[in-house]
């Protein structure tokens, strides 16, 4: 075949532009399904402020993976004073434009304001959880349920409320919600997130996922 010419270029340049356009079709038509699934929810779109403070970006764990983290399909419980946010959330990890890899999930967050729960991270304790832990912060372990630090990987600035909260029976509970340990839950200041890593729900998916990140946070927000 004759590269010689410039017509490869015109090819090269249409089929950039099927393919970018393919994308943000998908991306609106995820958009459009995912607003009418947390509609029925009692969801509507929320185009405020960023709700997650500088700080509390910076302490959760799921914000500060990577680099590019983009918050995109934010709906919130009520437009004024949220209480809950459901959202989608990418990040990219690895070397910019030469070698990365993009992650994505659907993360839920509630209010934790008054609650007098500690900051903590609490991730499935795999490959990529124990290779970016924030400097700093080391693993939890508990004695009576050696097998939670096989299964996870918590951390906090403040050992000891947290294993104060974390306690026997709070643990069992945990247990039995999430026998596979494979959620994530996080606290910040105002804010606990609930999602899976690199779990995309789809828009039929999100009243289930809903529903179960609903019956997790509730162990956190009324632990006793």
């Amino acid at each position: 075949m004759n590269w010689s010419g410039e017509w490869w270029i015109g090819v090269l340049g249409g089929a950039l532009v099927l393919l970018i356009g393919a994308v943000l079709y998908a991306r609106r038509s995820r958009t459009s399904a995912f607003r009418s699934a947390a509609a029925h929810l009692g969801f509507s779109a929320f185009n405020g402020p960023n709700p997650f403070s500088k700080e509390e970006r910076k302490a959760l764990n799921l914000f500060s993976r990577g680099y590019g983290g983009k918050q995109t399909n934010m709906v919130a419980d009520r437009p004024d004073s949220p209480s809950m946010f459901l959202f989608d959330f990418g990040y990219k990890f690895g070397l910019p434009i030469i070698a990365n890899v993009s992650y994505n999930q659907t993360v839920i967050a509630f209010s934790s304001r008054l609650t007098g729960i500690p900051d903590f991270q609490m991730t499935p304790a795999t490959t990529l959880d124990r290779a970016a832990p924030k400097l700093g912060l080391q693993a939890i372990h508990f004695d009576a349920h050696p097998d939670f630090g096989n299964k996870y990987w918590l951390r906090a600035e403040d050992e000891t409320a947290v294993r104060a909260f974390f306690s026997n029976s709070f643990l069992d509970r945990l247990k039995m919600l999430d026998p596979a340990a494979n959620w994530s839950v996080e606290k910040a200041g105002r804010w606990l997130i609930i999602y899976r890593h690199n779990a995309l729900f789809s828009p039929k998916a999100i009243p289930e996922f809903w529903r179960y990140a609903q019956g997790l946070a509730n162990l956190f927000l009324n632990p006793h």
